[in-house]
């Protein structure tokens, strides 16, 4: 374990040091200032949405740096050819893997949580309070589905360069969220095997719908269960620790030529 967090502590660190969170972070101030000078609502509707687009730009503002960041962790070692001084050390691919993602993960839930309370402090500004319980559920769940995302983006950056990982993370994350929740209602246009094929990928594919609670911190629902909230929980570590497993499994025989990757 000492060894998994050391991993973890350098990638967290080079990231803290990195500028792209303090942007996105500015970039959403920016945006929440722009919503709010806008008077075309009432003062209630226009301050409501205003926390409406706020609570969605942080949503997919965290799940770009999780892809991003889950995605460039190897692909980055491999190119500067630092990652042969980390195999010559007594340090085993799985943990490489998994200090890799701990680092990145932490660096985005640290991110996300500045996002989240950026977007609190410009709702409580105009008015709109939410639930402290409620929202602190969403962002536990947000994080969650961050470190689905990020073990993702990693497994596919096994066997592709980062580019390419980028690309096919966000459009899986985009799948994940979008598609697969519809799955059953496109099953009823199906005849013969192709039912059951959408049955199976309904149940074979992660969920990211559930981890979204933005809708009931918004019309101040409150919050949900705790026999309704550790089953999300353990779903989304459940799938973090296949796509990590999956990603070792990926990376634990690959062969690396120094004069290649250095090209």
């Amino acid at each position: 374990m000492r060894t998994i967090w050391a991993v973890a502590e350098v990638v967290l660190r080079c990231w803290t040091r990195r500028k792209e969170g303090y942007i996105l972070i500015l970039i959403l101030a920016a945006v929440q200032y722009g919503v709010a000078s806008l008077n075309i609502l009432t003062a209630g509707g226009s301050a409501l949405y205003l926390y409406d687009v706020g609570l969605l730009l942080t949503w997919f503002l965290g799940w770009i740096i999780a892809i991003h960041v889950g995605a460039s962790e190897l692909p980055s070692e491999e190119s500067r050819g630092t990652i042969f001084l980390l195999l010559a050390k007594p340090l085993h691919r799985a943990q490489l893997i998994v200090g890799k993602w701990l680092g990145a993960w932490l660096a985005v839930a640290a991110c996300t949580l500045a996002l989240h309370l950026v977007t609190l402090l410009s709702a409580w500004l105009v008015g709109v309070h939410p639930l402290g319980e409620a929202w602190a559920q969403m962002c536990l769940l947000h994080l969650a589905s961050q470190g689905v995302l990020t073990a993702t983006a990693m497994a596919i950056s096994t066997r592709l360069n980062r580019d390419a990982a980028l690309s096919l993370t966000a459009t899986a994350a985009l799948a994940f969220y979008l598609i697969v929740p519809k799955i059953p209602y496109l099953s009823h246009y199906a005849t013969g095997w192709h039912t059951g094929m959408f049955e199976l990928l309904y149940y074979a594919l992660p969920h990211l719908e559930l981890f979204d609670l933005r809708r009931r911190v918004l019309h101040g629902y409150g919050p949900i269960p705790f026999t309704t909230l550790a089953p999300i929980l353990l779903y989304g570590a459940a799938w973090t620790a296949i796509l990590l497993l999956t990603a070792w499994l990926a990376y634990r025989h690959r062969h690396f030529q120094r004069d290649r990757l250095l090209e």
